[in-house]
């Protein structure tokens, strides 16, 4: 009953919102236009193009385990390298995402989080339905790389359909499995008491993520209208 986010989590992440939004400037006509992924600093484009690669290998290793039951252990290990990776380049270089403070916190406990699916191979699922919502980290990047209408749509789809609904059933469902979890060994104090915990606070800051991006579309469109 993992997650990683978020991360996936962790992770991502490369979270969803926590990474640089594209930049707006006017056009020639006085019109607030988006900049596309040419226009970033170089840092946010190479910090980009990691995680398409690297968020498209942890989807692929993802949906191969979901499909086969098979080869967690090299999704184990990708995902926890790509924390690890990730969580040192934006150590050293904060200015190549919005909130490094928020995407190194997600990524620790991102990291924290899969150690259970590691130790209680009964929970594998739990990591392989929290890594879900990478699909849409990728999607999000991919669209400020690509700039296609397509990308867009699939991304605020997965946006609400993954963070905003998916994410918030699994704090029920990690509850269930730690009540079933208390009625085995005995106690509630077990390690998977922290999976519902944990998962709260990563639907938490998903809907933090999800009013940032509607008050950024909202400024936007008042700044058209100006």
């Amino acid at each position: 009953m993992m997650i990683r986010g978020s991360a996936s989590a962790l992770i991502s992440e490369s979270s969803a919102m926590a990474t640089s939004p594209p930049t707006t400037r006017r056009d020639g006509k006085g019109q607030v236009v988006e900049t596309d992924n040419q226009q970033l600093p170089t840092i946010v484009k190479a910090h980009d193009f990691f995680n398409l690669v690297s968020i498209a290998i942890l989807n692929g290793l993802n949906f191969y385990y979901l499909a086969t039951q098979q080869a967690f252990n090299w999704f184990w290990v990708a995902t926890m390298v790509y924390f690890l990776l990730d969580m040192t380049f934006v150590g050293i270089y904060p200015a190549s995402v919005k909130s490094p403070v928020v995407i190194i916190v997600h990524h620790i406990i991102s990291a924290l989080y899969i150690l259970i699916p590691y130790h209680y191979p009964q929970y594998q699922w739990c990591m392989a339905y929290c890594m879900l919502v990478e699909v849409n980290t990728w999607l999000l990047i991919a669209k400020r790389t690509f700039r296609s209408p397509l990308l867009d749509v699939l991304f605020y789809v997965t946006w609400v359909g993954l963070r905003n609904i998916f994410y918030p059933y699994l704090i029920y469902a990690f509850y269930k499995e730690w009540q079933r979890e208390t009625r085995l060994c005995g106690t509630p104090w077990n390690p998977i008491l922290i999976t519902p915990l944990f998962q709260l606070c990563l639907t938490g800051l998903n809907y933090h993520w999800t009013l940032a991006l509607l008050l950024k579309r909202a400024k936007g469109q008042k700044m058209k209208q100006l």
